[in-house]
């Protein structure tokens, strides 16, 4: 499998020490899928995979979702949950 050109660079941002939200966008069939699945399956973390390809422009509250989804996912995490 070709390895996205911004891949290492992506992993080096994941492994420091602060702990930033990424995130990756772009035009469609640019390969940001295949940079994400490229990335999950080299770094063990957690991570919330969603699409914005079907969200409508007026939607105003669809990142607030996703951002309170993701914290979420991280406090069970840090909680020992198992899912």
């Amino acid at each position: 499998m070709f390895e996205r050109p911004h891949l290492q660079g992506l992993i080096r941002r994941m492994q420091e020490p602060r702990r930033f939200l990424q995130v990756i966008m772009g035009p469609r069939q640019v390969g940001k899928t295949t940079l994400v699945t490229q990335l999950a399956a080299q770094v063990k973390m957690d991570y919330l995979f969603v699409s914005a390809d079907s969200v409508a422009a007026s939607n105003t509250t669809w990142l607030e979702q996703q951002w309170e989804a993701a914290r979420t996912k991280l406090g069970q995490h840090e909680n020992g949950a198992v899912w």
